[in-house]
Protein backbone atom coordinates (compact mmCIF):
# COMPACT_ATOMS: atom_id res chain seq x y z
CA UNK A 1 0.00 0.00 0.00
CA UNK A 2 1.19 3.13 -0.53
CA UNK A 3 1.54 5.85 2.07
CA UNK A 4 0.69 9.18 0.70
CA UNK A 5 -0.79 10.98 3.61
CA UNK A 6 2.32 12.72 4.46
CA UNK A 7 3.17 13.71 0.73
CA UNK A 8 -0.51 14.99 0.88
CA UNK A 9 -0.40 16.54 4.00
CA UNK A 10 2.81 18.54 3.05
CA UNK A 11 1.17 19.70 -0.36
CA UNK A 12 -2.17 21.16 1.29
CA UNK A 13 0.15 23.02 4.00
CA UNK A 14 2.14 24.92 1.13
CA UNK A 15 -1.11 25.06 -0.85
CA UNK A 16 -2.48 27.07 1.97
CA UNK A 17 0.90 29.09 2.86
CA UNK A 18 1.04 30.31 -0.72
CA UNK A 19 -2.68 31.28 -0.52
CA UNK A 20 -2.34 32.83 2.68
CA UNK A 21 0.66 34.48 1.37
CA UNK A 22 -0.86 35.87 -1.84
CA UNK A 23 -4.12 37.00 -0.32
CA UNK A 24 -1.51 38.82 2.47
CA UNK A 25 0.21 40.65 -0.85
CA UNK A 26 -2.83 41.32 -2.35
CA UNK A 27 -4.47 43.31 0.79
CA UNK A 28 -0.75 45.24 1.05
CA UNK A 29 -1.75 46.26 -2.66
CA UNK A 30 -4.67 47.26 -1.75
CA UNK A 31 -4.00 49.07 1.55
CA UNK A 32 -1.03 50.42 -0.24
CA UNK A 33 -3.71 51.74 -3.14
CA UNK A 34 -5.81 53.34 -1.22
CA UNK A 35 -3.10 54.99 0.67
CA UNK A 36 -1.85 56.46 -2.01
CA UNK A 37 -5.55 57.62 -3.14
CA UNK A 38 -6.15 59.12 -0.02
CA UNK A 39 -2.85 61.54 -0.37
CA UNK A 40 -4.58 62.86 -3.24
CA UNK A 41 -7.59 64.23 -1.68
CA UNK A 42 -7.16 67.51 1.15
CA UNK A 43 -9.96 69.01 2.94
CA UNK A 44 -10.78 72.47 4.25
CA UNK A 45 -13.16 73.84 6.79
CA UNK A 46 -14.08 76.25 8.78
CA UNK A 47 -12.96 74.95 11.65
CA UNK A 48 -9.70 73.49 11.03
CA UNK A 49 -6.05 75.34 11.08
CA UNK A 50 -3.35 75.89 8.56
CA UNK A 51 -0.93 73.81 10.54
CA UNK A 52 -3.26 70.83 9.82
CA UNK A 53 -1.88 68.59 7.68
CA UNK A 54 -5.80 68.63 5.54
CA UNK A 55 -6.84 65.29 6.10
CA UNK A 56 -10.57 64.85 6.69
CA UNK A 57 -9.98 64.62 10.21
CA UNK A 58 -7.97 67.41 10.43
CA UNK A 59 -8.36 69.84 7.61
CA UNK A 60 -6.56 73.08 6.69
CA UNK A 61 -8.72 76.44 7.68
CA UNK A 62 -8.03 78.51 4.30
CA UNK A 63 -7.95 77.31 0.58
CA UNK A 64 -4.81 79.23 -0.30
CA UNK A 65 -2.73 76.61 2.04
CA UNK A 66 -4.59 73.34 0.90
CA UNK A 67 -3.48 74.65 -2.99
CA UNK A 68 0.33 75.16 -1.38
CA UNK A 69 0.04 71.25 -0.65
CA UNK A 70 -1.89 69.91 -3.85
CA UNK A 71 -0.21 69.01 -7.02
CA UNK A 72 -1.70 67.58 -9.86
CA UNK A 73 -4.19 64.95 -9.45
CA UNK A 74 -5.35 66.44 -6.73
CA UNK A 75 -9.34 67.48 -5.15
CA UNK A 76 -9.35 69.98 -2.62
CA UNK A 77 -12.64 69.81 -0.89
CA UNK A 78 -13.92 72.58 1.08
CA UNK A 79 -16.28 71.59 3.90
CA UNK A 80 -20.14 73.83 4.15
CA UNK A 81 -19.36 77.03 5.83
CA UNK A 82 -18.53 81.03 6.16
CA UNK A 83 -15.05 81.80 4.94
CA UNK A 84 -14.56 85.40 5.36
CA UNK A 85 -11.70 86.81 3.53
CA UNK A 86 -9.99 90.26 3.04
CA UNK A 87 -8.69 92.28 -0.64
CA UNK A 88 -8.06 95.45 1.22
CA UNK A 89 -7.05 97.13 -2.44
CA UNK A 90 -8.24 96.68 -5.80
CA UNK A 91 -5.43 93.71 -7.25
CA UNK A 92 -5.32 92.03 -3.83
CA UNK A 93 -7.30 89.08 -3.84
CA UNK A 94 -8.66 87.34 -0.31
CA UNK A 95 -7.75 83.68 -1.83
CA UNK A 96 -5.14 83.44 -4.12
CA UNK A 97 -4.09 79.99 -5.72
CA UNK A 98 -1.12 79.73 -7.90
CA UNK A 99 -1.10 75.54 -8.60
CA UNK A 100 -1.88 74.03 -12.09
CA UNK A 101 -3.25 70.45 -12.73
CA UNK A 102 -2.34 68.75 -16.12
CA UNK A 103 -4.50 67.45 -19.20
CA UNK A 104 -4.57 64.04 -17.46
CA UNK A 105 -4.55 65.66 -13.98
CA UNK A 106 -6.72 68.28 -13.12
CA UNK A 107 -6.89 70.15 -10.05
CA UNK A 108 -10.25 70.58 -8.58
CA UNK A 109 -11.30 72.85 -5.68
CA UNK A 110 -14.74 71.40 -5.00
CA UNK A 111 -17.64 73.10 -2.23
CA UNK A 112 -18.49 69.26 -0.69
CA UNK A 113 -21.98 70.71 -0.72
CA UNK A 114 -23.25 73.02 -3.83
CA UNK A 115 -22.86 76.70 -2.20
CA UNK A 116 -22.62 75.28 1.46
CA UNK A 117 -18.75 76.69 1.25
CA UNK A 118 -19.97 80.78 1.46
CA UNK A 119 -16.49 83.02 0.72
CA UNK A 120 -17.67 86.70 1.84
CA UNK A 121 -15.01 89.22 0.56
CA UNK A 122 -13.98 92.21 1.88
CA UNK A 123 -12.37 95.10 0.61
CA UNK A 124 -12.12 96.53 -2.83
CA UNK A 125 -10.57 93.33 -4.36
CA UNK A 126 -10.83 90.15 -5.98
CA UNK A 127 -12.23 87.51 -3.93
CA UNK A 128 -10.65 84.82 -5.23
CA UNK A 129 -7.66 85.08 -8.08
CA UNK A 130 -6.66 81.86 -9.40
CA UNK A 131 -3.58 81.72 -11.76
CA UNK A 132 -2.83 77.80 -12.34
CA UNK A 133 -4.28 75.57 -15.28
CA UNK A 134 -5.91 73.05 -16.05
CA UNK A 135 -8.16 73.33 -12.68
CA UNK A 136 -11.85 73.07 -11.94
CA UNK A 137 -13.72 75.40 -9.05
CA UNK A 138 -16.90 74.38 -8.81
CA UNK A 139 -20.14 75.05 -6.57
CA UNK A 140 -19.10 77.84 -4.23
CA UNK A 141 -20.83 80.57 -2.89
CA UNK A 142 -19.19 84.41 -3.19
CA UNK A 143 -20.42 87.54 -1.97
CA UNK A 144 -19.26 90.69 -0.79
CA UNK A 145 -18.19 94.22 -1.31
CA UNK A 146 -15.41 93.56 -3.92
CA UNK A 147 -15.10 94.14 -7.68
CA UNK A 148 -14.51 90.35 -8.76
CA UNK A 149 -15.81 86.69 -7.52
CA UNK A 150 -13.36 84.81 -9.64
CA UNK A 151 -10.76 86.08 -11.83
CA UNK A 152 -9.08 83.30 -13.71
CA UNK A 153 -5.83 83.83 -15.25
CA UNK A 154 -4.72 80.49 -16.49
CA UNK A 155 -6.40 78.00 -19.46
CA UNK A 156 -8.32 74.29 -19.86
CA UNK A 157 -10.23 75.59 -16.74
CA UNK A 158 -13.43 74.75 -15.50
CA UNK A 159 -15.90 77.19 -13.38
CA UNK A 160 -18.98 75.57 -13.10
CA UNK A 161 -22.10 75.28 -10.70
CA UNK A 162 -21.27 78.93 -8.71
CA UNK A 163 -23.39 81.16 -7.00
CA UNK A 164 -21.54 84.75 -7.20
CA UNK A 165 -24.12 87.33 -6.08
CA UNK A 166 -24.37 90.52 -4.59
CA UNK A 167 -20.51 92.07 -5.10
CA UNK A 168 -21.41 95.54 -4.37
CA UNK A 169 -18.07 96.70 -6.22
CA UNK A 170 -17.24 99.24 -2.98
CA UNK A 171 -14.36 100.98 -4.75
CA UNK A 172 -16.51 102.71 -7.11
CA UNK A 173 -16.81 102.79 -11.37
CA UNK A 174 -13.22 102.82 -12.08
CA UNK A 175 -11.04 102.03 -15.01
CA UNK A 176 -9.86 98.39 -12.61
CA UNK A 177 -13.21 97.32 -13.55
CA UNK A 178 -15.27 94.11 -11.91
CA UNK A 179 -17.02 90.78 -12.98
CA UNK A 180 -18.51 87.67 -10.96
CA UNK A 181 -15.97 85.72 -13.22
CA UNK A 182 -13.39 86.91 -15.52
CA UNK A 183 -11.33 84.96 -17.52
CA UNK A 184 -8.47 86.45 -19.07
CA UNK A 185 -5.35 83.74 -19.23
CA UNK A 186 -3.90 83.21 -22.93
CA UNK A 187 -4.71 80.30 -24.19
CA UNK A 188 -8.35 80.13 -22.96
CA UNK A 189 -9.98 76.90 -23.64
CA UNK A 190 -12.33 77.73 -20.24
CA UNK A 191 -15.82 76.44 -19.82
CA UNK A 192 -17.74 78.31 -17.60
CA UNK A 193 -20.96 76.38 -16.87
CA UNK A 194 -23.88 76.50 -14.72
CA UNK A 195 -23.30 79.36 -12.90
CA UNK A 196 -25.56 81.90 -10.86
CA UNK A 197 -24.40 85.35 -10.89
CA UNK A 198 -26.85 87.83 -9.64
CA UNK A 199 -26.36 91.32 -8.64
CA UNK A 200 -22.79 92.55 -9.61
CA UNK A 201 -22.53 95.99 -9.07
CA UNK A 202 -26.23 96.60 -9.60
CA UNK A 203 -26.53 99.75 -7.78
CA UNK A 204 -24.86 101.15 -10.76
CA UNK A 205 -26.78 99.58 -13.46
CA UNK A 206 -26.46 102.06 -16.79
CA UNK A 207 -24.16 104.46 -15.05
CA UNK A 208 -20.85 101.95 -15.19
CA UNK A 209 -19.48 100.74 -18.30
CA UNK A 210 -16.55 98.30 -16.65
CA UNK A 211 -18.91 95.89 -14.73
CA UNK A 212 -19.74 92.82 -16.00
CA UNK A 213 -21.34 89.34 -15.07
CA UNK A 214 -19.14 87.30 -17.19
CA UNK A 215 -16.25 88.69 -18.86
CA UNK A 216 -14.40 86.92 -21.23
CA UNK A 217 -10.44 88.44 -21.95
CA UNK A 218 -8.78 85.50 -23.77
CA UNK A 219 -9.83 82.67 -26.77
CA UNK A 220 -12.22 79.60 -27.59
CA UNK A 221 -14.15 79.71 -24.12
CA UNK A 222 -17.70 78.04 -23.75
CA UNK A 223 -20.28 79.93 -21.60
CA UNK A 224 -23.33 77.75 -21.58
CA UNK A 225 -26.61 77.54 -19.01
CA UNK A 226 -25.57 80.47 -17.05
CA UNK A 227 -28.24 82.54 -15.03
CA UNK A 228 -26.85 86.12 -15.13
CA UNK A 229 -28.96 89.38 -13.29
CA UNK A 230 -28.81 92.80 -11.90
CA UNK A 231 -25.41 93.61 -13.57
CA UNK A 232 -23.81 97.18 -14.18
CA UNK A 233 -23.20 97.17 -17.68
CA UNK A 234 -23.46 93.40 -19.63
CA UNK A 235 -24.56 89.71 -18.28
CA UNK A 236 -22.50 88.30 -20.52
CA UNK A 237 -19.48 90.22 -22.17
CA UNK A 238 -15.94 89.18 -24.77
CA UNK A 239 -13.12 92.13 -24.83
CA UNK A 240 -9.64 92.34 -25.21
CA UNK A 241 -8.11 89.15 -26.60
CA UNK A 242 -11.27 87.20 -26.91
CA UNK A 243 -12.32 85.04 -29.90
CA UNK A 244 -13.84 81.92 -31.00
CA UNK A 245 -17.06 82.08 -28.20
CA UNK A 246 -19.03 79.43 -28.11
CA UNK A 247 -21.92 81.24 -25.83
CA UNK A 248 -25.26 79.19 -26.10
CA UNK A 249 -28.62 78.56 -23.53
CA UNK A 250 -27.54 81.16 -20.98
CA UNK A 251 -30.52 83.30 -19.53
CA UNK A 252 -29.61 86.87 -19.07
CA UNK A 253 -31.58 89.52 -17.76
CA UNK A 254 -32.08 93.14 -15.67
CA UNK A 255 -28.74 94.40 -16.86
CA UNK A 256 -27.72 97.18 -19.25
CA UNK A 257 -27.26 95.16 -21.65
CA UNK A 258 -27.83 91.07 -22.34
CA UNK A 259 -24.61 90.10 -24.11
CA UNK A 260 -21.70 91.94 -25.77
CA UNK A 261 -19.59 90.43 -28.82
CA UNK A 262 -16.35 92.47 -29.09
CA UNK A 263 -12.92 93.11 -28.89
CA UNK A 264 -11.03 96.29 -27.59
CA UNK A 265 -8.19 97.95 -25.78
CA UNK A 266 -5.13 95.83 -24.34
CA UNK A 267 -4.59 92.48 -26.03
CA UNK A 268 -7.11 93.19 -29.31
CA UNK A 269 -6.52 90.98 -32.04
CA UNK A 270 -5.31 92.25 -35.64
CA UNK A 271 -8.88 90.38 -37.30
CA UNK A 272 -10.95 91.50 -33.85
CA UNK A 273 -13.47 89.15 -32.40
CA UNK A 274 -14.74 86.56 -35.12
CA UNK A 275 -15.99 82.84 -35.36
CA UNK A 276 -18.18 83.48 -32.48
CA UNK A 277 -21.54 81.60 -32.33
CA UNK A 278 -24.44 82.89 -30.00
CA UNK A 279 -27.39 80.37 -29.42
CA UNK A 280 -30.25 79.29 -28.15
CA UNK A 281 -30.10 81.84 -25.29
CA UNK A 282 -33.21 84.18 -23.77
CA UNK A 283 -32.06 87.59 -23.10
CA UNK A 284 -34.97 89.82 -21.42
CA UNK A 285 -35.79 93.00 -19.39
CA UNK A 286 -32.73 94.78 -20.52
CA UNK A 287 -32.12 98.35 -20.55
CA UNK A 288 -30.36 99.20 -23.71
CA UNK A 289 -29.45 96.12 -25.86
CA UNK A 290 -30.19 92.58 -26.16
CA UNK A 291 -27.15 91.08 -28.32
CA UNK A 292 -24.73 93.87 -29.64
CA UNK A 293 -21.63 93.66 -31.76
CA UNK A 294 -19.01 96.74 -30.18
CA UNK A 295 -15.73 97.52 -30.55
CA UNK A 296 -13.38 95.33 -33.06
CA UNK A 297 -15.33 92.63 -34.70
CA UNK A 298 -14.12 89.88 -36.97
CA UNK A 299 -15.91 87.61 -39.41
CA UNK A 300 -18.06 84.84 -39.23
CA UNK A 301 -19.93 85.46 -35.96
CA UNK A 302 -23.45 84.01 -35.69
CA UNK A 303 -26.01 84.60 -33.68
CA UNK A 304 -29.13 82.00 -34.03
CA UNK A 305 -32.44 81.30 -32.38
CA UNK A 306 -32.12 83.66 -29.51
CA UNK A 307 -35.27 84.96 -27.78
CA UNK A 308 -34.99 88.86 -27.04
CA UNK A 309 -37.80 90.69 -25.44
CA UNK A 310 -38.18 93.70 -23.87
CA UNK A 311 -34.13 94.75 -23.81
CA UNK A 312 -34.18 97.96 -26.30
CA UNK A 313 -32.97 97.14 -29.44
CA UNK A 314 -32.81 93.81 -29.38
CA UNK A 315 -30.01 92.39 -31.49
CA UNK A 316 -27.44 94.85 -33.39
CA UNK A 317 -24.87 92.97 -35.02
CA UNK A 318 -23.62 92.83 -38.14
CA UNK A 319 -22.81 89.36 -38.17
CA UNK A 320 -25.24 86.21 -39.32
CA UNK A 321 -28.54 86.64 -37.82
CA UNK A 322 -30.86 84.44 -37.64
CA UNK A 323 -34.29 82.66 -35.66
CA UNK A 324 -34.66 85.39 -33.48
CA UNK A 325 -37.44 85.47 -31.48
CA UNK A 326 -39.66 88.64 -30.41
CA UNK A 327 -41.22 87.33 -27.40
CA UNK A 328 -42.23 87.09 -23.67
CA UNK A 329 -40.53 83.60 -22.97
CA UNK A 330 -42.53 83.13 -20.16
CA UNK A 331 -40.99 82.04 -17.34
CA UNK A 332 -42.44 79.86 -14.21
CA UNK A 333 -41.87 83.13 -12.06
CA UNK A 334 -40.26 85.95 -12.83
CA UNK A 335 -38.58 88.49 -10.34
CA UNK A 336 -36.55 90.97 -11.75
CA UNK A 337 -34.38 90.69 -8.71
CA UNK A 338 -33.14 87.23 -9.25
CA UNK A 339 -34.81 85.38 -7.14
CA UNK A 340 -37.50 84.00 -9.37
CA UNK A 341 -37.98 80.83 -11.19
CA UNK A 342 -36.62 80.75 -14.27
CA UNK A 343 -37.78 77.46 -15.97
CA UNK A 344 -39.98 77.66 -18.46
CA UNK A 345 -44.25 77.41 -19.15
CA UNK A 346 -45.59 74.86 -21.49
CA UNK A 347 -46.69 77.73 -23.82
CA UNK A 348 -43.60 79.40 -23.87
CA UNK A 349 -42.15 80.15 -27.44
CA UNK A 350 -38.94 78.87 -26.32
CA UNK A 351 -39.80 75.50 -26.02
CA UNK A 352 -38.86 73.17 -29.20
CA UNK A 353 -37.45 75.37 -31.15
CA UNK A 354 -35.03 73.69 -33.06
CA UNK A 355 -31.76 75.21 -34.20
CA UNK A 356 -29.93 75.48 -37.57
CA UNK A 357 -26.25 74.06 -37.56
CA UNK A 358 -24.01 76.55 -36.30
CA UNK A 359 -21.65 75.70 -39.02
CA UNK A 360 -21.18 77.63 -42.31
CA UNK A 361 -19.70 76.15 -45.67
CA UNK A 362 -16.21 75.46 -45.32
CA UNK A 363 -16.01 77.26 -41.87
CA UNK A 364 -15.69 75.21 -38.55
CA UNK A 365 -17.33 76.40 -35.52
CA UNK A 366 -15.56 77.61 -32.31
CA UNK A 367 -16.74 74.28 -30.90
CA UNK A 368 -19.14 71.48 -31.52
CA UNK A 369 -22.64 72.20 -30.45
CA UNK A 370 -25.75 70.22 -29.62
CA UNK A 371 -29.40 71.06 -30.70
CA UNK A 372 -31.52 71.38 -27.97
CA UNK A 373 -35.59 71.72 -27.86
CA UNK A 374 -35.77 74.44 -25.74
CA UNK A 375 -33.79 77.90 -24.91
CA UNK A 376 -32.28 79.12 -22.44
CA UNK A 377 -30.42 77.97 -18.88
CA UNK A 378 -32.88 75.65 -18.16
CA UNK A 379 -32.73 73.71 -21.42
CA UNK A 380 -32.63 69.94 -21.78
CA UNK A 381 -29.19 68.50 -20.69
CA UNK A 382 -28.50 71.71 -18.74
CA UNK A 383 -26.81 71.63 -15.21
CA UNK A 384 -29.44 72.11 -12.57
CA UNK A 385 -29.52 75.62 -10.55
Amino acid sequence: MRKTTTHDDTSDNELWLRVAVRGASLISVAALLASCADTRQLYVAPYGADSNPGTKDAPFLTIGRADAAAAPGYTIHVAPGEYRVVAPGPDSAGISTLRSGTPSARLKFISDIKWGAKIVVSGTGIAWHSKGSHVDIEGFNISGSGRHGILADGSNLTIANNFIHDLTVSGGCTGNGGAAIDTNGGAGNVLIKGNVVRNIGYSMIGKCNTVQGIYIANPKNTVVDNIVSGVALAGIQQWHGATDSTIINNTVFRCKIGILIGGGDAGTLPNGSQNNYVAHNIVYDNITYGIIEGGKVGANNRYVNNLVYLSGTSVRADGHVSGTISADPEFVNYQADGTGDYRLRKSSPAIRKIAEPPVSAGVAPASSHETRAELGAYSAGAAGH
